[in-house]
């Protein structure tokens, strides 16, 4: 059989993207560092790509970035994409809603609703939804690495 047929077969046969991995996927993609502006009382978030890519680490940080306010981590878990949310009120987990955008949804918890909107490859809509209302974080991904 030739090579090309056998290529060609990988490909018919490849099974189609998982919802959750894709999702997955496109979370990683918002690796970097993000601010916030004055409006928002200067908050920056890191995401990082950790564990062998298996895992991806959010830490949201006050304007001195010194002091850790909350941190996430996302991650597949029985076929789906969750997240762990860190804050001062405990560790709810959240699963992501089906389809193509980041929306994650919980119940019992602190925090019950997360939304990342990508806004082109330079700008990130972070929305959170928790006991004490809605709070809406508009990101901009900062180039250099000024983490202390």
């Amino acid at each position: 059989m030739s090579p090309l047929l056998v290529a060609v077969g990988l490909l018919v046969s490849a099974p189609p993207a998982d919802g959750a991995a894709a999702q997955f996927e496109k979370l990683k993609t918002l690796e970097g560092n993000w601010k916030a502006g004055e409006k928002d009382a200067t908050r920056y978030v890191s995401l990082r790509v950790i564990s062998n890519a298996t895992a991806v680490l959010e830490m949201v940080t006050a304007a001195d970035r010194a002091k850790v306010l909350s941190a996430s981590v996302y991650y597949l878990e029985g076929g789906k994409l969750v997240l762990a949310h860190y804050g001062a009120s405990g560790a709810p987990k959240l699963e992501a809603k089906p389809g193509s955008k980041l929306e994650f949804e919980g119940k019992g918890g602190n925090v019950s609703a997360v939304t990342l909107t990508p806004k082109g490859d330079d700008k990130l809509v972070h929305e959170t939804v928790s006991a004490t209302g809605k709070s809406s974080l508009e990101l901009t991904r900062e180039y250099v690495d000024t983490l202390k």
